[in-house]
């Protein structure tokens, strides 16, 4: 009698985990934003964006020379500087830098594989 009890709990407490563990967690209802940019602001983000990296270079560039003296080099440098980071910001926007998704990694290492 004590046996088949002690087995009866140890077999609801595995379902109870087991029924646990397998639950998903809920989804999203929406998949997409409900308000999908513009083309009129996405053209405005990417010109904010690159804009943005130049005069952070230029800021930069100005105390650099303000404070060691190098007058016209610590500005072209970190403007030069800007503008790439602009650029990398205008690539991670556009979806040509940074993360991908798992399905586009595997397909090209499947075809350098194959």
């Amino acid at each position: 009698m004590m046996l088949t009890k002690l087995f009866f709990l140890k077999n609801m407490r595995s379902n109870q985990k087991d029924e646990c563990m397998s639950k998903k967690p809920p989804q999203p209802l929406l998949k997409k934003p409900f308000f999908p940019q513009s083309g009129i602001g996405f053209a405005f983000r990417v010109g904010t964006e690159f804009t943005s990296g130049i005069l952070v270079g230029l800021v930069i560039g100005y105390a650099v020379d303000q404070i060691l003296g190098t007058q016209p080099w610590g500005i072209v440098v970190m403007v030069i500087l800007g503008a790439a980071a602009g650029m990398l910001n205008i690539f991670r926007i556009l979806g040509l830098w940074g993360p991908q998704d798992a399905k586009t990694l595997s397909s090209q290492k499947e075809e350098k594989d194959g």
